[in-house]
This record gives structure tokens, C-alpha cells and sequence, in this order.
């Protein structure tokens, strides 16, 4: 067996949002904890516990709760602030180990690893033993459980993972004895990239892992197109899908979200509209880009009693910018053109979710100039000095009269939130992002 230069490792954290919630309540250790979508919804996230007593990944809440109830379960809004801000610290903690890494989603990374001299055994010996200290570290450092698991290529490493658990968090592929059977029993389904309709294009014989690496390289191409081919050429162990070390360049950006209760009140859709737009705003800056056009759409989701309907129109602004008020300005003329209030039979049309999309994005700097609209330095220091403030003080320290006023706090509700905004019965503080919200101990 010839030894590879470099192995491909995948980590990947152990039911991620349940894990965050429970860094800062070590009393959930062993409790069942789940967490739910926008607006208290459906299930996205269930700890091992909660997995072994059947909550099932995307179950309604509703249909759920008495049974989370009976068992004792901690369930959460999802708190995506906080999980963000984990994230970036698990991704942080990684690149002390290798300058090699690829975020892939908010809890899974692929890293390049050096393999180890010496003979195939003790080289995966070393590297599986390296896979355990850095699982060590990142556990000891944020307090998020994960999986690393090492092979020749992404697709096998992905394949590995399905034993990581039963190997102690751990798995490396590459040199293992049973890798041929472990591909041999995992249903191509499982396969990353493989989905349910395009197994249903392969033969019988290929509806395996190993069947798939085995198949005529005209046929899958047949079956599944140059993207098949290559994951098959993977699981051979044939790299087809290198690390990106730099995300792919954006070209939109999208910012919405479904609103905690149905609106009727286009003043209130304003103001979410406007508040999307400027938190894309942010995006772009922090980015270092600029749109040329903005769009703003709204949808009643076709839930519940009608009439329904989805709008959405889109602004051309002839320059690129990312500046916050020209972006909300536009955005809130393309909801004045997408926006109806009633059906012709004069029915209010109830919306459930608003959003902004921006187009055509590239670079801020250098940009063409526009004809007829000089530089304005001073908005630009005024941005920056606006993202400062927000960024040390909190969301909304300095905001667009357009975004709204947020209710005043009470003793009840010391931070409440304006009636356009999801759903979160069930948050937990963001502990590591507001200082309100920061932990104490007691010694």
C-alpha cells in the first residue's frame, strides 16, 4: 500500500446546538435537549439522548411536546447568535493545529494533515493518536464534543464517520483492515452527494458504497452526470475535491425571516424589511463588497386560512454600494412595489415572512465611479463608525428610524422585541455575545 502525502480529516461536533446550550449548563449533561427551528417550529438539533428515545430531525414541535415533556427534555429556541460565535471559536481552535482548513458548514471543517512517517500501521497509529489530542483540545478549549475521522479524500472521510463514534471519537479510514467492508455496508444513500432519486438511477449491485466505486466509469457518468463520476472516484480514493482555502466569491445575499405572528400592518413589514436591509448592509461591509440591486419580497408561505399570495420586486441602483441607507431606501421601494394589502375581494392578505435580497455583488474598492453621484467619504466614516458602535454596544445602539422603535423594556420583558420577530419561547441567553448575558459562577 503506498502511503499518501496528506490525509484529509473531517471534524465535525457532536449535535452542535445542543452541545452549545449545554457548555454553559453543565446540569444538562445525560438530559435529553433538543432545539428548535424559526419561530419555535420543528426539531433541528437533538442531543444522543434525545435521538435514542425517537425525537425525529424535523418533527413539529406541537406534535412532540408532550412526549420531550414526559422524558424530562430541555428544549431551546435556536439561539444562532451564540452558535455562530461557537462555531467560530471551535474553527479558531482547529487552525492552531494545521493552517489548513475549510469551513464547511457552522459545525463541520475539513483539514489537510501531514501523514506520518513509518510504515502504513504506525502512520495511521500517529495520526489517529494526533486526532485525539486535537479532539482533546477543542473540548478543552470551548467545550464542544467532536468526531474526527481521516482519509484519502472528503467523500471517504465522510464515509468514515459513520464508525467515529464506536472508535471513540476517531477514525481513520486510510490503512484500516475493515475500510473494504465498512464501504461494503454503507448504503450509497449515505454516501455524501448521493441522493435518494439519483441512487434510484443505479443498478441493483451499486446501491452500496463499494458497488458505486466499483461501476463502469461510462455508466455512472450515464446515471449521474460528472459529479457522480467524481464521487466515485473518491470513494476509490482518488482526490477529485480539493480544500478551498478561500470561500467562493458571493454574487447575492440574502437576509429574511418568518415573522413570530401573521401581518396585516404594512408599517410593521416596513420595518422588517428595513432591518434586513441593513444587517445585508453589514454583511457587504464587513465583506468588503458592494450590490448594484436590491429586493425586497414578502409571502403569506400559503399557511393557513386565505388569500394568499407571494410578492417581490427588484430595484436597479445603477451603482454599487453598501451603504445602509441607500440599501434600505431601495429595499423599501421594492416592497412598496411588491406589497398588496387585500385580495380583490377585499380580504387582508395575512404575511408571514419578509425579506431583502441583494444582487450583482462584487468588489467595494475598486469601484466605478457614477456619473452624476460624487464620493462621499464622510458616509463611509460614518458607516464604519456605526459598525463599531453596534459591534462593541449591541445590535441597534445606533440604528435607521426606518428599522422602528423597539417596545420599551419591563420587569417582564427586559428585552422585547418589536411584533415582526420570530417566535423564541424557549431562548437561552447569548452568553458569549452580550454582556448582559455573560455567566457567573459562584465560589
Amino acid at each position: 500500500m503506498s502511503t499518501p502525502r496528506r490525509l484529509v480529516a473531517l471534524v465535525d461536533c457532536q449535535a452542535f446546538y445542543a452541545s452549545c446550550e449545554r457548555v454553559f449548563q453543565p446540569a444538562l449533561a445525560g438530559v435529553p435537549v433538543v432545539v428548535l427551528s424559526n419561530n419555535d417550529g420543528c426539531v433541528v438539533a437533538r442531543s444522543a439522548e434525545a435521538k435514542a428515545q425517537g425525537i425525529r430531525m424535523g418533527a413539529p414541535f406541537f406534535q412532540e411536546r408532550e412526549r420531550l415533556n414526559a422524558m424530562g427534555a430541555r428544549v431551546f429556541s435556536s439561539n444562532y447568535t451564540l452558535y455562530a460565535d461557537m462555531s467560530r471559536r471551535v474553527m479558531a481552535t482547529l487552525e492552531t493545529a494545521t493552517p489548513d482548513v475549510e469551513v464547511y458548514s457552522i459545525d463541520e471543517a475539513f483539514l489537510s494533515v501531514p501523514t506520518p512517517p513509518g510504515t502504513p500501521a504506525e502512520a495511521r497509529a500517529d495520526v489517529e493518536a494526533w486526532a485525539h489530542a486535537l479532539r482533546q483540545r477543542v473540548l478543552q478549549w470551548t467545550g464542544i464534543p467532536v468526531r474526527i475521522t481521516l482519509a484519502t479524500t472528503k467523500t471517504l472521510a465522510k464515509a468514515a464517520s459513520a464508525q467515529a463514534d464506536a472508535r471513540g471519537g476517531v477514525h481513520c479510514l486510510w490503512a484500516d483492515p475493515d475500510a473494504a467492508a465498512l464501504l461494503a455496508a454503507l448504503p450509497v444513500t449515505d454516501v455524501w452527494g448521493i441522493a435518494t432519486r439519483s441512487a434510484a438511477r443505479l443498478p441493483a449491485h451499486a446501491q452500496t458504497a463499494a458497488g458505486l466505486a466499483a461501476l463502469d466509469d461510462r455508466l455512472v457518468r450515464q446515471r449521474l452526470g460528472v459529479v457522480g463520476l467524481r464521487t466515485a472516484y473518491e470513494l476509490r480514493g482518488v482526490s477529485c475535491l480539493p480544500l478551498e482555502r478561500a470561500p467562493a466569491p458571493r454574487h447575492s445575499l440574502v437576509r429574511s425571516r418568518s415573522f413570530g405572528q401573521p401581518l396585516t400592518d404594512v408599517a410593521e413589514i416596513r420595518h422588517a424589511v428595513a432591518t434586513h436591509a441593513a444587517r445585508a448592509a453589514e454583511k457587504l461591509r464587513a465583506e468588503g463588497l458592494a450590490a448594484r440591486a436590491v429586493g425586497a419580497f414578502v409571502s403569506t408561505k400559503g399557511h393557513g386560512a386565505g388569500p394568499h399570495r407571494t410578492g417581490a420586486s427588484a430595484v436597479a441602483l445603477g451603482y454599487a454600494t453598501n451603504r445602509s441607507a441607500e440599501i434600505i431606501r431601495a429595499a423599501l421601494l421594492g416592497l412598496a412595489r411588491a406589497h398588496e394589502a387585500a385580495d380583490a375581494d377585499g380580504r387582508p392578505f395575512r404575511y408571514r415572512k419578509a425579506g431583502v435580497t441583494l444582487w450583482d455583488i462584487g468588489p467595494a474598492e475598486p469601484a466605478q465611479a457614477h456619473l452624476f453621484r460624487p464620493p462621499a467619504p464622510e458616509q463611509t466614516a460614518l458607516h464604519d463608525a456605526l459598525d463599531v458602535l453596534n459591534r462593541r454596544y449591541g445590535r441597534r445602539t445606533v440604528f435607521f428610524a426606518a428599522m422602528g422603535t423597539a417596545p420599551r423594556p419591563t420587569p417582564a420583558r427586559p428585552a422585547p422585541e418589536p411584533a415582526w420577530a420570530m417566535q423564541r419561547g424557549h431562548a437561552s441567553p447569548r452568553y458569549t455575545t452580550r454582556w448582559l448575558d455573560l455567566a457567573s459562577a459562584a465560589a
